[in-house]
C-alpha cells in the first residue's frame, strides 16, 4: 500500500505523470489523425463519363453546308465528278490557294464556260475560307474521303 501513502510531493508528481500521459495520448491521437490526412486517400469514384448519344445524321443535307449563292450549283454539280465534297468543307483555302486550285482544275471541268468556271471558284473563295468554321459532317461522309 505504498502507493496510498505518497507524500504531497510525490502526489503532485503523480498528477503530473497522469497529465503527461493524457497529453501524450491526446498528442498521439492528433498525430494519427493528422498523419492520415497526408496519406493518399482513395478518391471518390468519379462518375462514368457520359458518352454522347450517337448523333442522328439521317436529317443531314449537303445543301445545308453549301450556302446559297452564284456558283453553288456549279460546285455541287461538277466537283463531285472527281471527288467527294469533303475537302472543300474541311480544308478551307485562302483566296490565293483557291486561285492555284482553279489553275489545277480548269482542264478537269471542260464542260464549263470560263464565266461559269470563274463563278464556281468565286463561290468557293468567298464561302470556304480559313476564317469560317468548317461544318460538322457525318462520319460516313468523312470516311468517304480518301484522296482527291
Amino acid at each position: 500500500m505504498a502507493i496510498r501513502h505518497l507524500s504531497a510531493q510525490s502526489g503532485e508528481r503523480g498528477v503530473e505523470l497522469r497529465v503527461s500521459a493524457a497529453m501524450a495520448g491526446l498528442g498521439l491521437a492528433v498525430w494519427i489523425a493528422l498523419s492520415a490526412c497526408g496519406q493518399v486517400q482513395p478518391s471518390p469514384q468519379e462518375p462514368a463519363a457520359v458518352e454522347d448519344a450517337p448523333r442522328d445524321w439521317s436529317a443531314f443535307n449537303i445543301n445545308d453546308v453549301f450556302p446559297e449563292g452564284a456558283g453553288r450549283d456549279l460546285v455541287l454539280d461538277n466537283c463531285q465528278s472527281c471527288h467527294v465534297l469533303v475537302p472543300i468543307l474541311v480544308l478551307p483555302l485562302d483566296e490565293a490557294a483557291w486561285y492555284r486550285s482553279s489553275l489545277e482544275h480548269r482542264e478537269r471541268v471542260e464542260g464549263l464556260t470560263d464565266s461559269e468556271f470563274e463563278a464556281l471558284y468565286e463561290y468557293l473563295a468567298s464561302n470556304f475560307t480559313p476564317e469560317k468554321e468548317s461544318p460538322e459532317l457525318p462520319p460516313a461522309l468523312l470516311d468517304s474521303w480518301t484522296t482527291y
